[in-house]
């Protein structure tokens, strides 16, 4: 099974990929990798915040805190002014090995809608191989939405997808060269001044 600490290594490679700047950063009793992006969507200014960290069992308590935490640190860390043509999105996910029904519920439920921002709640469950979170569609900012999910599903993909990205990644890695076969020790190679052929030992004629 895929192991929280892949997963969120397979999310900070996505961040980077896509433009993000990344850092790591302790929020609550996790350290989570965070992303920061700044995109232009019709016509407006997006910053998005990916924050994403492990959890042993997610319930929706600890999914809640943890978003409200994450949240307050995209905004102390948001570029531009929030309003009409500039908006903030959150984006915190929770990767773990359980994820309870409530926190499934909680972040697969209809976000409200907020005046310049948006807060979009995931939940990872790599024993059941599921993402939880709410990835549809609002009767306002079509354009804006269509970008949010598309990050979020980029982001927070699959664990069955990131399993496959972990195993490219290691096939990937170069081989280490194997040392040459060099002579026994103690022996100089062959065209070496002190080399010298090994000698027969004394040959003996059998015994009659």
């Amino acid at each position: 099974m895929l192991t929280p600490e892949q997963y969120l290594g397979v999310v900070a490679e996505r961040i980077q990929r896509s433009g993000g700047r990344l850092n790591s950063v302790q929020i609550g009793p996790a350290t989570a990798a965070v992303g920061l992006f700044t995109e232009s969507v019709a016509l407006s200014t997006m910053n998005y915040c990916v924050v994403a960290a492990p959890a042993p069992d997610i319930t929706a308590a600890a999914l809640f805190d943890f978003t409200a935490r994450a949240t307050q640190h995209a905004r102390a860390n948001v570029l531009g002014t929030v309003g009409w043509t500039a908006a903030s999105v959150v984006i915190a996910g929770l990767v773990g090995p359980r994820v309870y029904p409530d926190a499934a519920q909680a972040a697969s439920a209809k976000t409200g809608n907020q005046f310049g921002g948006e807060t979009r709640m995931v939940a990872v469950d790599l024993t059941s191989g599921q993402v939880h979170a709410f990835i549809g569609t609002k009767l306002w900012g079509a354009a804006v939405h269509s970008s949010v999910n598309a990050k979020l599903t980029f982001c927070f993909p699959q664990p069955a997808e990131a399993w496959q990205q972990v195993q490219w990644a290691a096939q990937q890695q170069p081989r280490l060269p194997q040392p040459p076969q060099g002579p026994p020790p103690g022996q100089a190679p062959p065209g070496h001044p002190g080399y010298a052929p090994q000698q027969p030992g004394p040959h003996y004629p059998p015994h009659r």
